[in-house]
């Protein structure tokens, strides 16, 4: 009895936690948004679940499709944050310090992986008196 107990326990837990909403890595605290264009919005959920993001004082709400998938577009929306994003399904997230601006997309080789922490010393200076909180890198 104590076996079935503990296994419909573990089968219950999974599924509650199967079910919550989950985001890319894209999507997260200090993200960045490109400007001037509709903004795509995506994740997974439980099967066919109601999910809806609240953005700059709107809600917008949409169905995840059969195996979960579900994608949101917001409207454009002109350079600025930071701002705050809620996503609502069977659970709640809640993201922060988003910004809407440039997305530069850049590509390379091993120069594209160089840890600013690597030139630290070589360039003291311009790392010191960097001043622009609005860069990010993913």
């Amino acid at each position: 009895m104590k076996k079935i107990f503990l296994s419909s326990l573990f089968v219950f837990t999974a599924a509650c936690l199967a079910a919550q909403i989950k985001l890319p890595r894209l999507i997260s605290n200090s993200m960045i948004l490109q400007r001037d264009i509709p903004l795509k919005i995506w994740g997974w959920s439980a099967a066919n679940e109601s999910v809806t993001v609240s953005f700059l004082n709107k809600e917008y709400s949409t169905q995840a499709d059969a195996k979960g998938n579900w994608m949101i577009t917001l409207p454009k929306q002109k350079a600025g944050g930071p701002y705050t994003m809620k996503l609502k399904a069977s659970n709640e997230i809640n993201l922060a310090d988003i910004l809407i601006g440039d997305v530069w997309i850049c590509s390379g080789q091993s120069n594209m992986e160089l840890w600013m922490d690597r030139l630290k010393y070589k360039y003291a200076s311009e790392i010191a008196n960097a001043n622009n909180a609005a860069i990010r890198q993913f």
